[in-house]
């Protein structure tokens, strides 16, 4: 009699833990919060970015040849640009979240406030921090980095 009270206490627990899981909740705020085609578009968009700078950081590296470079760039910048077309196709079809969502970017990117500045810059009183120039890229790197943010090639000691 104990093992049947037990067991019927454990399938009530576990059935009252697992209905929330598979209900489907048809309110607004599930709505809401469900990813929609521009929602995983952006996403794409950043992923497939990310992987040409990678790209061009792989190939300043000197491990990817020229031919291949080039094919691999080549398709990721069609890649790159179909989703990007697909982004402007839903955007420009009116609709009211894309608006809302594009109107929202712009009110974050005004009220964004200034970041504090760093302890060793001359605006928060510290030691001047110099830049500088990488001897294979002739980018800019802060003096502290002993290789190149660019290219990652050996910054010369001062």
């Amino acid at each position: 009699m104990v093992y049947l009270f037990c067991a019927l206490l454990g399938s009530g627990i576990l059935l009252a833990i697992c209905v929330p899981l598979f209900r489907k909740d048809n309110s607004i705020e599930s709505s809401i919060l469900e990813e929609t085609q521009w929602d995983l578009l952006q996403r794409k968009k950043e992923v497939v970015l990310a992987n040409i700078q990678d790209l061009d950081f792989e190939y300043k590296c000197g491990k990817l040849s020229d031919e291949d470079y080039k094919r691999v760039r080549a398709e990721m910048a069609g890649e790159f640009a179909s989703v990007l077309r697909t982004i402007d196709e839903i955007e420009s079809s009116q609709d009211l979240d894309a608006l809302i969502r594009r109107e929202l970017a712009v009110r974050k990117n005004r009220s964004k406030p200034s970041p504090p500045p760093h302890p060793l810059s001359p605006e928060a009183g510290g030691a001047r921090v110099t830049q500088r120039a990488c001897p294979s890229c002739s980018s800019m790197n802060p003096a502290t980095n002993k290789f190149c943010a660019e290219c990652g090639a050996k910054l010369k000691d001062r």
